[in-house]
């Protein structure tokens, strides 16, 4: 398994004034980080591309217009 550091950034639609934006860090390990997402996002389209860094990163879609970005950055 890979050790990776993983930043999760939750954004959803501004209201009353709050940041639209809320982010986690943490380490965990996988061998597949597309299904460690899957794992914890049942719903939704899932999309994964590498960032300028090299990163992972596995973007989440839903219907409600929430979105959640997780970011892989091996260790």
């Amino acid at each position: 398994m890979k050790d990776y550091e993983l930043i999760i950034e939750r954004r959803q639609p501004t209201c009353g004034g709050q940041s639209p934006v809320k982010c986690e860090i943490r380490n965990v390990s996988t061998d597949d980080p597309a299904a460690y997402v899957r794992k914890m996002e049942p719903h939704g389209e899932l999309n994964s591309y590498n960032n300028e860094s090299g990163d992972l990163v596995v973007e989440l879609e839903d219907k409600r217009g929430f979105n959640v970005k997780y970011i892989f950055t091996e260790e």
